[in-house]
């Protein structure tokens, strides 16, 4: 578990509706301290888990579908459905629930709208657990979720290494490339959502 200072900061941050991203170990941080989930606010113990990847340590690129449908504040710039691309670096990115409530608790994530980002194939297909869609067997093929306010977002792709042109791992393969990488949608969410509160 964290300091007492940080999980007081964590407490405080969320009590003043101040968003709250967590990127990879980040992710992993929110979920041990209880934010995430985040079905009744924090929590006192966790919720879910980020476990060992089925296949060890990944480093990869990812396909992953938009899930959410405008609650959480870092992806309302991506539409529901659409498809981005981003890298991955974990060994510890499996999300997990307790074996005797999956259901319940997975069922409790959709009437809230807290997933937002599923691992899927290059056309938006399931990956269905499946390898190597599916890079480290995650629960729902899960690859991010929001609290029920969208206001905290954890994920374990890596936006920030998907922000340019030039982070894209086939720039030298091809033509023409676009500016940014679909990284900048997360950023500018934010942005947005922060410039409208100032």
């Amino acid at each position: 578990m964290l300091t007492a200072n940080l999980a007081k900061t964590f407490v405080a941050s969320l009590t003043k509706n101040r968003p709250i991203l967590g990127i990879c170990n980040g992710f992993q941080i929110l979920v041990e301290e209880g934010l995430l989930p985040g079905f009744e606010g924090v929590s006192d113990f966790p919720e879910a888990s980020l476990a060992n990847n089925s296949r060890g340590y990944r480093c990869q690129w990812v396909y992953l579908k938009s899930e959410n449908k405008g609650k959480c504040i870092f992806t309302r710039k991506v539409p529901a459905g659409k498809v981005l691309r981003m890298p991955i670096a974990h060994g510890e990115g499996r999300f997990l629930f307790p074996k005797e409530q999956e259901q319940e608790l997975l069922q409790k994530l959709i009437d809230n709208d807290m997933i937002v980002f599923r691992y899927c194939n290059k056309d938006g297909g399931d990956a269905d657990g499946k390898y190597p869609a599916n890079p480290n067997g995650s629960f729902h093929d899960i690859a991010g979720i929001c609290n029920r306010e969208g206001t905290v977002f954890g994920l374990m792709p890596h936006p920030e290494r998907a922000f340019y042109w030039w982070q894209q791992p086939d720039w030298t393969k091809q033509r023409t490339m676009p500016q940014f990488g679909d990284g900048k949608l997360i950023f500018e969410s934010l942005l947005d959502h922060l410039a409208k509160k100032l």
